[in-house]
């Protein structure tokens, strides 16, 4: 048996996969994380989940692995040296992540446990997409570059077609991130160093003119932390609409309320460009793949976002799209692009990824 651990502070959430099988043997999580501050108490739910099965390895999800961590690693003495050094980049993350992953291999000492990074594939993104222009100080002393994110799916997606394809690959997740790739290395990314740039959130503004925030530090005197505040937690769907709820209820509301329009018009148009930015780094594009925990949801956002760019050649099989299938094909034969709906969850991938470590 494979674990998978998504450790995000608040909440801890756990699976369990059986190996050589697909479908997943039990789950659970845990929303109070005082329920295993003591090891004892952690070990006992661990065994409910996984009953008197053996555990083969544990695999964590992390969500920043610096310059470092390239790639799936395994968590040892000298794992924990080089993660701690990230403390400076993350102090908020890194040193409670520190605590849980030394408590993993307190408890299960002869388990492997794996660390899978979502920023590990954007080592690989080329200088001129990596870097900003800014003095080239800032980029040597204070680690500013584009970081990317959800490089599991990212990498996962691409990896479904041939080396010489070139791929975007679009996750929708809490935030929403656009990839191009070919040769299985990322050639750019919508998210850079921080999630404010990139696409739209819930919450958080996306893409931004940088002067707006001088114009609202000098007229309107907001202070840096009222600025802060409002583009990462009042900006985005809630900003442009004033409905505080979850993106699969905003839809439900789409044309029926010209404020949550003209989000999801910004939203789409904040992807077209992500898209347009990666055909043209690459040259041209064989292959799309939409994933990400809320795919299933987004059928509508997958339906407008290709309706706007079928006269690159693709057609789309007529909905529902509803092949019982991970891996959903969406284009007819004559289709110049094809179009997948990747319907695994991350937990699923890393588990694949782990039987492969």
């Amino acid at each position: 048996m494979i674990l998978v651990i998504d450790y995000n502070l608040k909440d801890i959430k756990v699976w369990a996969f059986k190996e050589k099988c697909d479908e997943l043997f039990a789950s659970r999580c845990i929303q109070n994380v005082d329920e295993i501050k003591d090891d004892e108490a952690l070990k006992k739910i661990i065994r409910i989940i996984t009953g008197k099965e053996k555990i083969k390895a544990i695999s964590f999800r992390i969500l920043f692995g610096g310059n470092y961590f390239n790639k799936p690693t395994l968590v040892d003495v000298k794992f924990f040296s080089h993660f701690e050094n990230l403390t400076d980049s993350f102090p908020f993350y890194v040193p409670l992540m520190l605590e849980m992953l030394k408590r993993f291999q307190k408890i299960f000492k002869n388990t492997p446990l794996i660390a899978f990074f979502e920023t590990s594939f954007f080592l690989k993104l080329p200088d001129e997409e990596k870097y900003y222009a800014l003095p080239f100080d800032y980029h040597q002393n204070n680690k500013i570059k584009k970081w990317g994110f959800h490089g599991i799916f990212h990498e996962a997606n691409v990896n479904i077609f041939p080396k010489v394809d070139k791929n975007i690959s679009i996750v929708f997740d809490k935030q929403t991130t656009v990839c191009a790739a070919c040769n299985n290395k990322p050639l750019s990314v919508s998210l850079g160093y921080t999630s404010l740039e990139g696409v739209m959130s819930r919450t958080s503004c996306g893409h931004l003119d940088p002067g707006i925030i001088f114009y609202l530090m000098n007229v309107h005197k907001f202070s840096i932390y009222e600025i802060d505040e409002m583009l990462k937690n009042k900006s985005g769907f809630v900003g442009l609409t004033g409905y505080d709820i979850e993106l699969k209820d905003m839809l439900k509301l789409r044309g029926k309320d010209a404020k949550v329009d003209l989000a999801f018009d910004v939203y789409l148009a904040q992807i077209l460009k992500y898209i347009g930015n990666g055909i043209s780094v690459m040259g041209g594009l064989n292959n799309i793949v939409f994933a990400g925990n809320n795919a299933g949801v987004f059928i509508p956002i997958i339906h407008d976002v290709i309706k706007k760019i079928s006269f690159l050649g693709i057609n789309t099989i007529s909905l529902p799209w509803s092949e019982d299938k991970e891996i959903i094909d969406i284009t007819s034969v004559e289709s110049k692009i094809k179009v997948y709906i990747n319907k695994m969850d991350l937990a699923k991938v890393i588990f694949h990824k782990s039987e492969l470590f």
